[in-house]
């Protein structure tokens, strides 16, 4: 059967040409990177030095990395022993394409995610459908890659994409937000510094933005203090200006909402430290300053429920064992201690999804792991036409117990490994060059 559709003659191409329109997009990426910016703050208020640095810049290494790694990821692996211990016969593992996959982007990672899920689609031989804020121009840009545009069809957001591929993938960030876990110890500049980046980027919606500090005795005071003096330095205002850190939320039923989880956290006795509501002078939009609030109980709904802005809630634990159990069920956490050995032991504890130590970070899986989103699967087995297997009908006595003999050899006992060679070896020879003159066809 001939291929006829775009999608057919895409997946004939060798994974390794469908890489180098990966990076043509990353390249093109890099050339509109002032024009995608200013896009990206206009589209969904993101400050355009964070749009550079958290959005546009990773997708660029991130195409790159898949078009780096992903053809060895997407080869044909072997399963089972080589050929040559097992009669010729081979069993590989197949990763197809699923035909079309659907990808659906938000406003928290408005570019990076859906384009590097986009990329790995495209280079496991998949056409896409898209559905985010930014799909017009994630589609030009794939463009000026040199991706044929009936390969990537856009969607409005919002719509339901499961009629449309047979697989969906949803680039959006998790609804709960992590956690951050300070031990004794921990460096406390460093540990403000990456507690004010993981609560308050992005508006405190990227990927892995946290919700919660929890913090021992010993570092409560000079931690909190430095977190909310630098979360005061940062600078809201117009997204399209370089200086601006802190963009306007989604909208003000977005501020609403926000509002109503901190003030119910407050009713239930914590302390806004800093932070809240305000207006800009001459910019438009709902925005919110970053919040940091003190004396959170573990029950408050600020730590249950998604909060869609900049909002830290501090939680002060007894001791250690009582902070590790707050920090747990997160679905990311980082652990701060200034001792790598304890926090990795620590960070195991936890059950997360991904966990750092002494560092709080963007969680970029490598191209293998992106890859099997956008693959199907399947086993091939053959063997050599000439072979007959000792399985088959009729069974042959002389098969049987060759096989036998093996199997004692390579899964048997080691000590009884002699006496098997020794009754088995003429057996194992005879069913050996009978199988070999069978496959030459003498």
């Amino acid at each position: 059967m001939s291929a006829s559709t775009p999608r057919d003659l895409w997946a004939l191409v060798p994974t390794a040409g469908r890489a180098r329109y990966l990076r043509r997009t990353a390249t093109a990426i890099l050339d509109e990177l002032d024009g995608l910016a200013a896009a990206l703050a206009d589209t969904v208020g993101q400050p355009r030095t964070e749009a550079v640095l958290a959005e546009l810049l990773p997708s660029v290494g991130g195409l790159h990395d898949l078009a780096d790694h992903g053809p060895r990821a997407l080869r044909d692996r072997r399963l089972g022993r080589i050929p040559a211990l097992r009669a010729g016969r081979r069993s590989v593992l197949v990763q197809a394409p699923r035909g079309t996959v659907a990808i659906r982007g938000g406003t928290a990672s408005p570019w990076a995610e859906p384009v590097l899920e986009t990329g790995a689609a495209l280079l496991a031989g998949n056409a896409v459908v898209l559905s985010t804020p930014m799909g017009e121009r994630m589609r030009a840009a794939f463009e000026r890659g040199g991706v044929a545009p009936e390969l990537i069809a856009l969607v409005p957001p919002g719509q339901d994409l499961s009629a449309l591929a047979g697989h969906v993938v949803d680039a959006r960030p998790p609804r709960e937000k992590g956690a951050m876990l300070v031990l004794d110890g921990a460096p406390l500049d460093r540990t403000a510094t990456g507690a004010v980046w993981a609560a308050f980027a992005g508006g405190g919606r990227h990927r892995a933005a946290v919700g919660r500090l929890v913090v021992v005795p010993s570092v409560a005071e000079p931690l909190i203090a430095a977190v909310v003096a630098a979360a005061q330095r940062l600078r809201p205002g117009d997204p399209r200006q370089p200086e601006t850190e802190v963009g306007p939320l989604r909208s003000s039923e977005t501020r609403e909402q926000v509002e109503a989880l901190v003030a119910a956290a407050v009713a239930d006795g914590a302390t806004l430290l800093c932070g809240g509501p305000l207006e800009v002078a001459g910019v438009r939009g709902a925005f919110y300053a970053p919040a940091v609030l003190r004396g959170v109980r573990p029950g408050a709904r600020l730590l249950h429920e998604p909060v869609p802005g900049p909002v830290l809630a501090v939680v002060e634990a007894a001791g250690e064992e009582e902070a590790v159990a707050l920090a747990r069920g997160a679905p990311a956490v980082s652990v701060w201690s200034g001792d790598r050995v304890r926090g990795e032991r620590v960070a195991r504890t936890l059950g997360a999804e991904v966990a750092w130590v002494d560092e709080h970070g963007h969680s970029i899986p490598g191209a293998a792991v992106r890859l099997a989103h956008h693959v199907d699967p399947r086993r091939l087995a053959s063997q050599p036409t000439r072979l007959r297997s000792a399985r088959w009908l009729p069974y042959d006595p002389a098969l049987v117990r060759a096989a036998t003999a093996s199997a004692r050899l390579v899964h048997g006992r080691e000590s009884e490994r002699v006496a098997v060679l020794r009754r088995g070896a003429v057996p194992l020879a005879r069913t050996a060059l009978r199988l070999a003159r069978e496959a030459i066809g003498r």
